[in-house]
Formats: C-alpha cells, structure tokens, sequence
C-alpha cells in the first residue's frame, strides 16, 4: 500500500505537468487565429499584447516585494528588443498570411536553435539528425509553394515570418547568454517593458495607437492573458516536472492545431499537398528533437559511466 501511495503522489505531479504541456500547446497554437480575428493592425495588437503582460508580470514581482533593476534592464536589454520585434513581425507577418504558413515557419526555429546553442554553448548536436532538418525544410517549401493562389498566404507574410524566426531564434540565444541569475518572474517584468518600448515606434508610426476597435481590443486581451501570462506561466509550471526537450517535442504539433484554428475559426482552406508538407515539416522537426535528446542522454551516460578510465570528460572532450 505504501509503494502504491507513493507512486501516486509521484504520479500526480507529473500529471499536473503534462496537463499544463496541453494547455500552453493550445495556447501558443491558438496565437496567429486569434491575431487575424482581432481585425487590427498587428503591430498595434503586437504593442498593447505587451503593455499589458508588461503590467501584470510587474505587478506580480512587487506583489512579492521585489522590483527591477537598473541592473536587470541592461541584463535583459539585448533579449527584450530581439522579443519586442519578434511579437510585431510575426503579428503582422500572420495578418499578412495564412495561418498555415505562419505557424509553420515560426514553428522550425530550433533547427536554428539547436546548432547555434553546440556553437556557442557547447551543446549536443547529433549531426545523424541533420537529415530529418533537411525533411522539414523540404516539408516547410512544399506548404509555401503550394499554398492556394486564393489564399491568404503572400510573400510578404512569408518573409515577415522568416524574420519572426530568426528574432526569435536571437531572443532564444540571447536569453540563454544574458539572463544570469534572474528567476522567471523577474526576467519577464524586465523583459516585457523593454519589448514593448522597442515596438512602440513602429505603432505610432503606424497611427491609430489609441483608436483600436473594440473588436481589436477584445482580441488583444485574450492574446495577452491567454498567451502571454498563461501560455507563458503554464510552460514555466510544466518545467518543474517535465524534461524541456519533452516540451519542445510536445510543441511540434502547434502548427498543426493552429491549421485546424484557422478552419474553425477563420474558415481557411488548406490543399492535400500543404497537408503532405506540414506533416513532413512537423514530423522531420519532431525526429530533429528526439534524435538530439537522445544523443545528448547517450553522452552524459557515458561521461557518468565508472568504466571510462580517463574518468568524467572535459567540457572540451565532450
């Protein structure tokens, strides 16, 4: 009965981290329908989505009676601005595009991500999961390319999109460098203003920063609330029971969820061949993932194995 008990309360942790996994998949998948249906310029919805989350992270750090820093800006300076512009391309890359190809595109940054974290980082990089880049790449060619001509999808968007990803690519990197010691709570009060500031001359070069719809309105508090302060919170309460790579592989069925948003939602048709692409992009990103864990796992178990005579190995053997 003991060890019965005990698997139990083991098990209910981790079943509260895999519901949150779900919940911020949903939540991040539901982003690029929600933008479109707001009917708004997305550089504006991009700015208050911002100010907004900006409020309450901070409101959420003096509630424990803490504040930012002079220190803590110019730490997270260099994230904040690479996260500002990231939110307002692919805001306005998604309102130019269709949801299929938004999602999609963002969705392939750690096939950026994972090199650049071996090259700076030292970091495992199976190079044997290479080939299944090269498939999601080739998965993510097919859906641009064969995009109806009806649809939304445009090269503006697309290109909009790809500069999306490699902001969020550089956010990714830059947090990984300049985030120190700073827990999550304060790292999002920090970061957030400083994104928001660094989209702010791109809305008021727009216009029409205090005169949104209330379509606009409505939509930009639910991208807020649902994606910036849960989406963002149920990923960090995920973390403390579930393996990261585990999240980043759960993520990889975001694009597809977000093509059946924008059927429901947006009524946004999607052709069999964009259909055959998103499953190689999706599928060739998932095994990219897996493969690197797994090569990453056999490495550390060998740097622990007793048998190695040279003992535990050097950050340059590994």
């Amino acid at each position: 009965m003991t060890t019965r008990a005990g698997r139990i309360a083991r098990s209910g942790p981790r079943l509260a981290g895999g519901l949150a996994v779900a919940g911020l998949v949903v939540s991040f998948s539901l982003s690029s329908t929600l933008v479109k249906r707001a009917e708004t310029p997305g550089v504006l919805v991009a700015f208050w989505r911002l100010a907004i989350v900006s409020l309450v992270w901070n409101l959420c750090l003096l509630a424990t009676g803490r504040r930012v820093t002079v220190r803590d800006v110019k730490q997270a300076l260099v994230p904040g601005v690479l996260f500002g512009l990231n939110l307002a391309f692919f805001f306005v890359g998604a309102t130019n595009n269709s949801v299929a190809n938004a999602a999609l595109i963002g969705s392939l940054a750690p096939l950026l991500i994972v090199p650049l974290g071996a090259r700076l980082f030292g970091e495992h990089l199976d190079r044997r999961a290479l080939g299944f880049a090269a498939i999601a790449f080739i998965g993510l060619g097919v859906v641009l390319f064969s995009a109806p001509a009806s649809g939304d999808a445009s090269l503006l968007g697309n290109t909009l999109g790809l500069g999306a990803m490699l902001l969020w690519t550089g956010y990714v990197v830059s947090t990984r460098r300049r985030r120190g010691d700073m827990d999550v709570a304060k790292f999002m009060a920090t970061v957030s203003p400083i994104a928001t500031f660094a989209v702010l001359p791109l809305a008021i070069g727009h216009g029409g920063l205090l005169t949104m719809s209330r379509t606009g309105w409505g939509y930009t508090l639910i991208l807020a609330f649902l994606v910036g302060i849960a989406g963002h919170g149920l990923m960090v309460f995920a973390q403390s029971t579930i393996a990261i790579g585990t999240i980043g592989i759960a993520q990889v069925v975001q694009p597809g969820l977000a093509v059946v948003w924008s059927f429901l939602l947006l009524s946004e048709q999607v052709r069999g061949w964009q259909v055959v692409g998103i499953t190689m992009a999706t599928g060739g990103l998932a095994a990219y993932l897996v493969q690197n864990r797994q090569g990453e796992a056999d490495r550390q178990a060998a740097v622990r194995s007793p048998s190695d005579p040279a003992g535990p190995a050097s950050p340059q053997r590994a």
